[in-house]
């Protein structure tokens, strides 16, 4: 081999290298930054936790609502959960076995997480599971939330009675894990969807992705 030859096969591995390392870094950074929004969410600095979205992001939360702008988000954890706190509401949130995928300055992201939660209706523990995909963008060299979408796959279950029918643990529909907005915009648009990332329903099974063409 030659002695350029040889320089450019270094230069070659270098680049992969320097691709791994930058691959890595972002994953560690989505990871930094996904922890930083949990840990701002369990001390109730809700700013905080609004300022890791960017600011055309969006926030479908399941049965919660969707929140469609960076105000509606800010609302939701400046306004609606300092509420729930007062009216005694309280939660614990773990996340747990990231799949993480880069793409230049886009990324996303798919967690479990499991809710340990008082229901401010009843004043009751109760547990709740969810997946959260999560997309994230680079920002001015930043990664900030995107576009996220909570899966709720079991309605809240009471803590004194356990997982399993006797506790009325149970899989939610996707009717019930979904905001009725979907359904709306999908009548609206003669009942067409695009597929995409989230046609993994609830448990892993294939169905029709709720996301509107619109």
């Amino acid at each position: 081999m030659t002695e350029s030859d040889q320089i450019k096969r270094l230069s070659a591995e270098l680049a992969a290298l320097q691709g791994q390392v930058a691959d890595l870094q972002a994953r560690e950074d989505i990871r930094q930054l996904t922890a930083e929004y949990m840990q701002a969410m369990h001390d109730a600095r809700w700013d905080d936790a609004a300022e890791c979205f960017a600011d055309d992001a969006t926030y479908d939360h399941g049965i919660l609502g969707e929140l469609r702008s960076k105000n509606d988000i800010r609302r939701f954890y400046t306004q609606f959960m300092p509420a729930y706190e007062e009216a005694g509401g309280w939660a614990f949130d773990v996340l747990a076995d990231p799949v993480i995928e880069v793409d230049g300055d886009d990324a996303f992201g798919r967690w479990f997480l499991l809710t340990l939660l008082i229901d401010p209706d009843s004043q009751d523990p109760a547990w709740s599971i969810a997946t959260l995909d999560y997309e994230y963008k680079r920002i001015h060299g930043r990664w900030k939330f995107y576009k996220n979408h909570c899966i709720h796959e079991h309605l809240l279950s009471p803590y004194e009675k356990g997982w399993g029918p006797k506790g009325g643990s149970r899989v939610s529909s996707q009717t019930e894990a979904s905001p009725q907005v979907h359904f709306e915009k999908i009548r609206a648009q003669g009942g067409k969807q695009r597929p995409g990332r989230r046609t993994r329903s609830i448990r892993g099974w294939t169905v029709p992705t709720l996301e509107p063409e619109i």
